[in-house]
């Protein structure tokens, strides 16, 4: 007994055939439409990637300029004459001469 040929391998065969016989114009115009239709899908997909991509940039940009001011108040907070003053006279023993003990030079 020979088997009777998949109802699916008939359809394929039968949506061949009639594209072939259509010719080749709108063949053509059917590679072309399903190309430019990849190419959205493409082009899309990587649009949504750099965007998210950018979302990721623009928080990390956020972060660095947080931690940039930071940066900026303690190195102010760091250079200021009281704090430095103190340290001197603290760390470094140091003191501030009286006028009797200033020598002036010429």
């Amino acid at each position: 007994m020979s088997q009777a040929p998949e109802p699916s391998d008939n359809l394929a065969r039968l949506i061949g055939q009639d594209l072939l016989s259509v010719g080749r114009v709108p063949l053509v115009l059917m590679v072309l439409v399903l190309v430019s239709a990849l190419g959205v899908v493409l082009i899309t997909h990587h649009s949504r990637q750099l965007i998210a991509q950018q979302e990721q940039l623009l928080i990390e940009r956020d972060q660095l300029d947080i931690e940039w001011r930071n940066q900026i108040l303690e190195e102010n907070s760091l250079a200021e004459h009281s704090r430095i003053e103190r340290l001197a006279e603290k760390e470094l023993e140091m003191r501030r001469p009286s006028r009797d003990s200033e020598v002036i030079v010429q």
